[in-house]
């Protein structure tokens, strides 16, 4: 399937809202490096996503993986890692189908959303594993957690990317557990 793919101009204002979403996330969370040693991820665009880690529909998943070092054989060693999957034809299309939309503040927004996720998976707040009734209660939570994460940027398009959220995406969140 041909899928659009981000220009160096998306790239670029993707770094941004990359460094924003994890110090707005850090701050809200308060964690320190240590903290997000054991959050481990890492942020692809489609480009770099395996088959399995592209939606059709979302604009961003999460997928989880197990790592180890190396030379570590113990199951001690094993630590969880995520890849927040950007769908960049996803993301795209909903910029060309709603003028409304700016391309920060919805960067801000998908990245800061899928971060509450990664902490809340590392630190058990949540599981990732969860059926689907709680998934659709975590989606929730964590749209609100998202909203007060970014209030304090005061972004006037953030409202609308919020909108674009509800209406569009409200329990439509999607894991890849590979």
């Amino acid at each position: 399937m041909d899928h659009s793919l981000f220009h160096q101009h998306h790239k670029e204002v993707l770094r941004e809202a990359a460094s924003i979403a994890e110090e707005m996330t850090s701050d809200f969370f308060k964690l320190t490096p240590n903290c997000w040693r054991r959050a481990r991820y890492d942020i692809l665009t489609l480009e770099g996503l395996e088959q399995a880690e592209i939606s059709p529909h979302a604009l961003a998943l999460v997928a989880k993986y197990h790592g180890c070092h190396r030379d570590r054989v113990l199951k001690s060693a094993i630590f969880d890692f995520y890849r927040i999957c950007l769908q960049d034809h996803n993301i795209l299309k909903a910029l060309d189908t709603c003028p409304d939309l700016s391309l920060l503040p919805l960067f801000l927004y998908i990245l800061t959303h899928e971060l509450v996720h990664v902490v809340r998976f590392s630190q058990f707040q949540a599981l990732f594993e969860a059926p689907e009734e709680q998934r659709r209660e975590e989606e929730k939570q964590v749209h609100l957690l998202t909203q007060k994460i970014l209030t304090p940027l005061n972004f006037p398009e953030l409202p609308r990317v919020i909108r674009y959220y509800e209406d569009n995406w409200q329990g439509g969140w999607q894991y890849a557990h590979l």
